[in-house]
Formats: C-alpha cells, sequence, structure tokens
C-alpha cells in the first residue's frame, strides 16, 4: 500500500526555505530554498514549477508553522451560545503579534458545566495570501492548510489518550509549545531557547479541563532548559523512531505524518517514547562509575596539591601575606510572594468589549485562580486597583507594571468579599483613556442560535484563492 491513500504531496514551508514530501518509496523529500511567505516572480518560482511539471502534480496540502498559524482559547465563567467575532478579535489581540484580519480567524465555542471555552485560530493573512498567489503563478491549487501543531496532535493522540503539552521546534532557536486533549489544540505558545519558562502558559491551560495536564513530551538531545515550578512528567521523544514505529520511515518529520495519515494506529506500549528513556537509564550505571573515578582521581590531586602548599608556607613564614578585599553584590530587592488563592475582581468601566476577560488572563498567567469578571456601575478614564494589604498592592504593582499601570490604593473594605477589585479605565491595547458614555456595554451578548457543539473534533482550514483560510470543523 502506498504510503499515501492517493497521489498527494505534502508542502511545508519554512522561514527560507520550502520542504516537499511526495508518495514514493526513495528520494521522497525535496528542499528548495525559496521563501513562499514573500511575493515572488515566476522566475523566482521556476524551481518549484519545474517539480511540480515533471512529477506531474497539480495540487497539495500546505503545514502551517505555528507562528503563522496560533491556536487560543479563552475562558467565559458562564455558558455562552454564541459570541461575536469582534470581541473573539478583542480577547486574542495581545497574545498575537501580528494585526488580526476579520477574514483570517476561526473560532468555536466549547461549553462545560459551568463555563464556556473560545476555541480560535488566528492566521497571519498577509503571509498565508502571499503564499496562496505564489502557488496560483504556478497553478498549483492547495487542498488543505494545516497549521503544524495539529498534524503533530494527529500521531500523538494516538498514543497518549489524556491531556498533554509538547513542545517543537519552529527552527533552530524557536520552539512551539502546543497543549492538546482528544486530538484536538487548544493553544500555541511559542518561545526562544535555550531557556523555555512555561509556568505562565501552564497556569492559564489548568482553567482549561477539570484535570489539569500533568504530561510533557520533548525532543530528544535538544539543548533546551524547561524551567516550570509545576510537576510535570517529562518525556523525550525521539522523531524518527516514532515515525519508523509507524509506517517504517526515517526521514518524516511528526506533522507530515500527521497530516498525510487520517488514522493513526496507536504504538505498542507506547513503545517508540518509552524506549529512548529507557535506554537513559540502562547507561546511568556506566556514567556512576565514571564520576565516582574521577571524583576520587581529584581529591588525590587536590590532597598532593594541598600538602605541598602547606610546606612551602611553613618555609616562608617571615613572608607577609596581604589579603585581596573582595566586593559584596547588592541583592536586587525582590516583590514577596502572596496567596494565589485570594479572591479577585475585574470591572470593566469603559466601552470597549473584552477588556475585563484579557485582563483576567494576565492575571490567570500569575497563578491566580478565583478571578470574577464584570462592569462596573459607573464609567472610568483611568485604572485603579483597590486591595485590602499593602503585600498585595506591592506585588500587583511589580507584576503588571507594564500591561496594566494603575492607581493603588489600600481602601477596600474589610468586609469585602474580594481581596483586590481591578477598575479598567483605558484601552488595555492602547493606553489610551477610554471615552466614557451614558451607556454600559456588556462583556458577551449571548444569542438564541446555538453556534457551538459540546465537544469539537478537529479544526480543519479549506483557503480559497481569493480570502484568507477558513476553519470548519468537523466530526
Amino acid at each position: 500500500m502506498s504510503l499515501f491513500s492517493k497521489p498527494k504531496v505534502i508542502l511545508w514551508p519554512r522561514d527560507k526555505s520550502v520542504e516537499i514530501y511526495i508518495n514514493r518509496a526513495e528520494n521522497n523529500r525535496v528542499i528548495l530554498d525559496l521563501d513562499l511567505w514573500r511575493p515572488k516572480t515566476l522566475q523566482e518560482l521556476e524551481p518549484l514549477a519545474f517539480f511540480f511539471q515533471k512529477n506531474k502534480i497539480s495540487n497539495c496540502s500546505v503545514l502551517i508553522p505555528d507562528d503563522i498559524a496560533l491556536t487560543k482559547s479563552f475562558i467565559y465563567d458562564t455558558k455562552i451560545d454564541a459570541i461575536d467575532k469582534k470581541e473573539v478579535i478583542g480577547l486574542a489581540e495581545s497574545f498575537v503579534p501580528f494585526k488580526i484580519d476579520s477574514e483570517a480567524i476561526e473560532y468555536n465555542l466549547i461549553q462545560g458545566e459551568d463555563k464556556t471555552i473560545i476555541r480560535s485560530v488566528i492566521f497571519e493573512k498577509s503571509k498565508t495570501d502571499n503564499l496562496e498567489k505564489n502557488l496560483a503563478q504556478i497553478n498549483i491549487n492547495i487542498n488543505l492548510l494545516r497549521p503544524v501543531s495539529d498534524a503533530i496532535s494527529n500521531v500523538v493522540s494516538s498514543i497518549y489518550k489524556q491531556e498533554f503539552f509538547l513542545i517543537y521546534p519552529l527552527n533552530e532557536h524557536e520552539y512551539t509549545l502546543l497543549l492538546s486533549k482528544d486530538n484536538q489544540i487548544y493553544l500555541t505558545a511559542n518561545f526562544k531557547g535555550p531557556e523555555l519558562d512555561i509556568q505562565k502558559t501552564i497556569n492559564y491551560s489548568n482553567l482549561y479541563f477539570s484535570t489539569p495536564a500533568k504530561k510533557l513530551y520533548y525532543p530528544e538531545k535538544s539543548e533546551i532548559e524547561i524551567i516550570t515550578t509545576t510537576e510535570l512528567e517529562k518525556t523525550a521523544y525521539n522523531e524518527n523512531q516514532i515515525t519508523q514505529n509507524i509506517i517504517r520511515s526515517y526521514n518524516l518529520p511528526l506533522p507530515v505524518i500527521g497530516a498525510i495519515s487520517d488514522i493513526i494506529k496507536p504504538l505498542p506500549d507506547n513503545s517508540s517514547l518509552k524506549n529512548n528513556m529507557n535506554n537513559k537509564k540502562n547507561i546511568l550505571p556506566i556514567i556512576a562509575v565514571l564520576i565516582f573515578t574521577a571524583a576520587l582521581v581529584s581529591f588525590v590531586l587536590y590532597f598532593i596539591s594541598t600538602r605541598n602548599k602547606n610546606s612551602e608556607t611553613d618555609n616562608n613564614s617571615t613572608e607577609e601575606i596581604t589579603s585581596i578585599p573582595t566586593s559584596t553584590p547588592t541583592p536586587t530587592p525582590t516583590v514577596a510572594e502572596i496567596s494565589k488563592d485570594i479572591k479577585i475582581q475585574v470591572l470593566n468601566a469603559t466601552d470597549i468589549t473584552g477588556q475585563a476577560a484579557t485582563l483576567k488572563t494576565k492575571i490567570t498567567a500569575l497563578g491566580f485562580t478565583s478571578i470574577n469578571t464584570g462592569n462596573a456601575t459607573t464609567k472610568a478614564t483611568e485604572n485603579k486597583v483597590q486591595v485590602k494589604s499593602a503585600s498585595v498592592s506591592a506585588y500587583f504593582q511589580s507584576s503588571l507594571a507594564t500591561d496594566f499601570p494603575a492607581t493603588y490604593t489600600t481602601d477596600l473594605a474589610a468586609s469585602s468579599k474580594y481581596d483586590a477589585v481591578f477598575t479598567i479605565g483605558t484601552n488595555l491595547s492602547t493606553g489610551q483613556a477610554a471615552t466614557p458614555t451614558s451607556d454600559l456595554s456588556t462583556t458577551v451578548t449571548p444569542t438564541k442560535k446555538a453556534t457551538a457543539t459540546p465537544t469539537v473534533a478537529k479544526t480543519t482550514v479549506t483557503p480559497t484563492s481569493t480570502k484568507a483560510p477558513t476553519a470548519t470543523p468537523t466530526q
């Protein structure tokens, strides 16, 4: 049986190159030095056109890197049936490094017992437009645009059935952290190595599920340091080993396997993910012997050196010994941590919808979980934070200095059920004062039209030649 169910080509555009995977037993991978994310002339596209013409190919599927197609999810404390696209854009703006086009964002609602998850996929439209125009010049049709993380989830979800994080390299120095459950991506976050501080992302993701994700897969042989205070079960994965186990091919990466395989067969006993860890355990005794030997040699050399120095000191006891003063660095003051169980209220005192949810996201990233949002009864033109204690005030002033500059007071009544009340009076995206009006705007406007189902299997993006890609949930 062929690797592909029918003649099919996977195109994976990178930063300054493009990888092509085709259905043949040998030489099934081709790399061209061509940046398809930028406009190209017909002459520049000639090598790609020659490849497609030679192999009699007229269509392909495209893998989109997760810095161009970002997946973000947001939480509402109540069940809603619908939400306006403008509000979803407002929620996502502070998390996306490029301007969001309304035609390049797709979302769906996942309802729980007492909350709603808004799951969105946001494409960088300028780049996907360039990609489509470049391929249209050489008469190549795009069957499907699929985020890399979504394709990876298709493979790993067949191996591990619960919630999991996975780190996948974007390029030599950048990595994508993805969160998946039931073969569905809930978020992607991009980090620059070699140190990946993923704790804030984990804090926010804990709100999604009743049982937080405790599994983390990371690439074998990667020189990265994963920084997190949450205890996770970390497992190194070998990409070549996984693909070899599935389709007997060493040169196909995980995203390509996920893109070409509609059904992935589970691997026996998670072998491809566990073998690497077992191999490491087998060499531990050898490493221990080497370390002990090195330590013993170092001790002997140190003993001989110390004895010689003592002898020299005794022979030259009349020499004056001058001590060299050393400077002690001044410690950097730090703000004391506070309890993450305090109760917080976030009030939107502007006419800009979604601001309370945006600020809640930033506070949640700090580790707080008891946060209530709503609209203020009166309008405001500046940000204000009322707290009960000076320590809480100092903590938030330090942690939110950039994201939420505000006036802090410790005049919150002792009888208040909240320990801190945040009042938003400015446009959080610009920092400018919001113009108050007499009408209050609501954060979420439910409608009677049902647009969400409790479970969504997968987001599939189908492009056209003139519009941005759209995502269609499939059951």
